[in-house]
């Protein structure tokens, strides 16, 4: 098998925070390569400080490139700047069709318990591709193996805190994991082992005309797509009920006065990575976990 390939994705200026991302995937992965994709669609840079290393690291590679290129290549052939159009009255058509106007409208959304409306492409009330950084995030982490990787690709939100080397899970059969409880996986961590299979999760995608982890990473979608959903309670404490972090990022973020018992308990609950949820603009306190996290990678 090809040696896989790590790799993220971000739009805009790199937050300081990411600093831990990276480091700690040198860290565990001494051999491999991880390939940042950077938005020039967005103005994206690496300004901070903190980051300056990773433009000379020799097992980092800086893949500047246009997403919305991508978008219109692979999911869309119409004009990308229609949908930035009239976002005023988007937004009030949503709110009406949240709360039941509309109804002689089409409005081609899936109705979600948790996250309320979402909207496919080809609907009048989608936001657009262009304006949602997340939504971009959705939709790069699909479309860039499909575009860019012939070997096994497996990529992880700049939120993630690698805690050991993941190879051994990277065989043949794709994997992401559960968002909690729920009946869908979270793709902050995604794995493909090939191409036919980034093909068929980019085709699904466009069929649903939907890219969001709800709607595209359902049990059922990736039961039929072979990917395996792995646990909650292996890559994030947060979400994972018993947890020394669980239930806030702040945790993660602010200080400890137990600070090594804190890591201590972390260590024996053995995730394999830390998905810390946003929090770009946060400053991490000195003995919180997140710097010692940061001086077990350096």
């Amino acid at each position: 098998m090809n040696p896989v390939v790590f790799f993220g994705y971000w739009s805009g200026a790199l937050p300081p925070v990411t600093d831990l991302h990276f480091r700690s995937f040198v860290h565990q992965h001494p051999e491999h390569i991880y390939e940042l994709w950077l938005d020039t669609d967005a103005a994206s840079s690496i300004d901070a400080p903190e980051l300056q290393w990773i433009k000379s690291h020799p097992r980092i590679r800086i893949r500047p490139f246009s997403l919305d290129a991508l978008i219109q290549r692979h999911v869309t052939g119409d004009s990308l700047h229609r949908y930035n159009r009239w976002q005023g009255l988007k937004k009030l058509g949503r709110k009406l069709h949240r709360i039941g106007g509309l109804k002689r409208i089409k409005a081609q959304a899936f109705e979600h318990p948790l996250f309320g409306n979402t909207y496919r492409h080809s609907s009048a009330l989608f936001a657009g591709f262009t304006l949602n950084k997340a939504y971009r995030g959705d939709l790069a982490r699909c479309l860039i193996p499909m575009a860019h990787y012939e070997q096994p690709s497996l990529y992880a939100d700049l939120d993630v805190c690698f805690t050991s080397n993941l190879l051994d899970l990277c065989g043949n059969a794709a994997f992401s994991y559960r968002w909690e409880s729920f009946g869908f996986a979270n793709s902050a961590l995604l794995y493909l082992p090939g191409p036919a299979l980034s093909r068929a999760l980019v085709a699904r995608g466009c069929e649903l005309e939907n890219f969001l982890p709800w709607i595209l990473f359902t049990d059922e979608n990736c039961d039929a797509l072979g990917i395996k959903i792995h646990p909650t309670t292996m890559f994030d404490p947060l979400w994972s009920p018993g947890s020394v972090l669980f239930g806030s990022p702040g945790l993660f973020f602010k200080g400890h006065s137990d600070l090594s018992a804190v890591m201590s308990q972390l260590k024996r609950e053995n995730y394999r990575a830390i998905h810390w949820h946003n929090n770009w603009r946060t400053t991490p306190a000195p003995d919180s976990v997140f710097r010692a996290l940061l001086a077990e990678s350096s």
